[in-house]
């Protein structure tokens, strides 16, 4: 995804540098920015995601509950613990991002934090911190900084850069870190029942969270046609019946 994304900044810079006729120096230049496009958007695309979703710094003092459950689950997984940040919105969803259990983010709404109990956040939290441990977040992060500036023209990219086996798989590593099963059950139903459409002004980090931020018709809750291709996740009747099946 890097090296694609490297080689159409480099394509399109060295097509500008072409047309004004700067020769040899253009092409050098365009070499260039290319590489320092990659390097940026390796190192800033949690920047970017979190920028995008409107997400500010919780503190200890803020919302001790949520840190107090980061913490816990964090030294039960063996990881460092991440950057936690608060989203202003009444839907109840989450994410995770970053480009290495070292250096990541998990954001949760306020309207999670309102509307789930804390066995359900604990399982929910859970399943945000497994994509850090599994190593879900740098191609997921990656791919919103490369996928920002196509997100007005196509969403295949999404589905095909972003695995939506991924949900699955932090879903039973969830339950095997909190060893409580019903908790994750519990949150993906309350989640499912309500809205989960959060307000953002790029579809580009749709796939990053819990369940999909995507707003859905009334006839059947199907997404509306135009957000079809930017859903990554499965569906939640599918989670549930697998965690169930455990």
């Amino acid at each position: 995804m890097l090296g694609a994304f490297f080689l159409v900044v480099l394509v399109l810079a060295s097509a500008v540098s072409l047309l004004i006729g700067s020769g040899a120096v253009g092409l050098l230049i365009a070499l260039v920015l290319a590489g320092a496009a990659a390097a940026a958007a390796w190192w800033k695309s949690d920047v970017v995601a979190l920028t995008l979703t409107r997400a500010r710094p919780s503190t200890q003092e803020s919302h001790p509950r949520l840190h107090n459950l980061v913490e816990g689950l964090c030294i039960a997984a063996g990881l460092p613990r991440p950057r936690v940040y608060v989203v202003e919105d009444a839907a109840p969803n989450a994410l995770a991002t970053g480009r290495n259990p070292t250096h990541a983010s998990v954001a949760v709404t306020t309207g999670l934090l309102d509307t789930l109990s804390r066995i359900e956040l604990e399982g929910l939290l859970a399943h945000e911190l497994s994509h850090v441990k599994n190593h879900d977040i740098a191609p997921a992060t990656l791919a919103v900084t490369v996928l920002l500036p196509v997100t007005a023209l196509s969403g295949r990219l999404p589905r095909i850069s972003v695995n939506r086996h991924r949900e699955a798989s932090a879903d039973f590593s969830a339950v095997s870190l909190t060893r409580y099963p019903p908790g994750l059950i519990s949150a993906l139903e309350t989640l499912r029942a309500g809205t989960s459409v959060v307000r953002s002004p790029s579809r580009a980090t749709a796939h990053l969270w819990t369940v999909s931020p995507l707003a859905r018709t009334p006839a059947g809750g199907r997404l509306a046609w135009s957000d079809r291709l930017f859903e990554a996740h499965p569906p939640p009747e599918d989670r549930i019946q697998a965690l169930k099946e455990l």
